[in-house]
């Protein structure tokens, strides 16, 4: 699976050309225009905060890491600007964390932020500046970064996970308090935030901190303080929303809106037999971390639905012999599926129906599959191939009905 870390590495090296690229009115983001996110991205754009990438996108829908997190709240914050400064001009010679070289552009936000406990880092003493930021990191560094006071009491709902007894409950609890989470999503913990989901609660936040108010003024999420919580973050479906918005194609007929998940992440198949499988995005991208999600499914890379571009959704279609876990030959029979067969995506609540429109067997080595090339959205399911073989890969392509 060497193909993987080959990948990320040119989707991370894309990924931080943003630092270096204009800034540019929201308005000409042609990708959020529209969107439930365009007025985060005017907001933030207009404070020079946002900045698009060269083809006049934002790609709200892509990932951000904790790098590209810390430059944001700093820069956001005129109370930091002349710490960052100094360090932008005394590089401490010693770094903060295992994993950090000095000479990295971001060093002046990390000691920054660190210095203004915005982060701690992890125990075993690494920053991982390239990692996904999850839901609950990226709440707790927003939080910290305006130093609110953190809310004690328990609180649920409907747009985003709690769990009682975590690190994080208290932020959570402040998030929900504050309404700085849209009744239109559905953020899981453990899960990696999109750009579009962060500069949404960041513009909530900020612009309410901005009018001396507590509270984000527009219909507040459902909330209840919970005696006995289950303490496992695990995502429910809303008991008086059973089924969720099937926004991703608003022309959804009844027989596919049968195939729409409680999942947050889930895809079907039915011609191949494949229902409700959860799609899992790494949060680590060594060889190890790409590998780790499918333990429990299906892993996820690049775009998501939606979004525009490549999805890329990847599978066992083998493993060793002792390995008997339910999921390493998950996509063996992947190769059945027939052009104009539907793959149904939930995500985030919506579904999305995908038509097959070719499938290939291609080298291993070959990543031009992945190239976005602007043309429109496609889903391609991807697993190693001939089974108990890793010499060639076998793809499905999708297009998005």
């Amino acid at each position: 699976m060497n193909i993987f870390s080959r990948i990320i590495g040119i989707t991370m090296a894309i990924a931080l050309c943003m630092s270096s690229v204009a800034p540019a009115l929201a308005l000409q983001f042609r990708d959020v225009q529209g969107t439930r996110y365009q007025t985060a991205f005017e907001y933030l754009s207009n404070k020079q905060i946002v900045q698009g990438y060269g083809d006049n996108t934002a790609r709200p829908y892509a990932l951000i890491n904790r790098a590209e997190v810390l430059k944001v709240l700093v820069a956001l914050h005129p109370e930091f600007q002349n710490r960052l400064q100094y360090y932008q001009q005394n590089v401490p010679p010693i770094g903060l964390f295992s994993d950090v070289r000095q000479t990295e552009w971001y060093v002046p936000y990390l000691e920054t932020a660190f210095e203004n406990k915005i982060v701690t880092g992890y125990p075993d003493g690494s920053f991982r500046p390239s990692n996904s930021v999850t839901v609950e990191e990226a709440m707790a560094m927003m939080v910290r970064s305006f130093s609110i006071s953190l809310e004690p009491v328990f609180k649920q709902s409907t747009a985003i996970q709690n769990a009682q007894g975590y690190w994080y409950t208290p932020v959570i609890n402040t998030v929900i308090t504050r309404n700085l989470i849209s009744k239109k999503e559905r953020l899981v913990l453990g899960a990696p935030i999109t750009r579009g989901q962060f500069f949404d609660v960041l513009y909530r936040l900020d612009s309410t901190i901005a009018r001396n108010a507590i509270v984000f003024e527009d219909a507040q999420p459902t909330t209840v303080v919970a005696s006995n919580p289950n303490p496992t973050p695990v995502y429910t479906q809303p008991a008086n929303n059973p089924m969720p918005n099937t926004g991703g194609n608003s022309n959804v007929s009844a027989a596919d809106a049968q195939y729409l998940s409680t999942k947050p992440f889930a895809i079907t198949i039915p011609s191949v037999g494949i229902y409700d499988l959860s799609i899992v995005r790494p949060t680590d991208y060594s060889p190890e971390g790409l590998l780790a999600p499918l333990t429990n499914g299906v892993g996820h890379l690049f775009s998501f639905p939606g979004g525009g571009g490549k999805i890329m959704v990847y599978g066992h279609s083998s493993s060793y012999p002792w390995d008997t876990s339910e999921f390493t030959k998950i996509f063996r029979k992947i190769n059945e599926a027939n052009v104009g067969d539907k793959v149904y995506v939930t995500y985030n609540g919506q579904l999305y129906v995908y038509k097959v429109t070719f499938e290939e067997t291609i080298p291993a080595e070959d990543t031009s599959r992945f190239t976005d090339d602007g043309s429109g959205e496609e889903l391609i399911l991807y697993t190693c191939w001939p089974p108990d073989s890793i010499t060639q890969r076998y793809l499905v392509h999708a297009t998005l009905l």
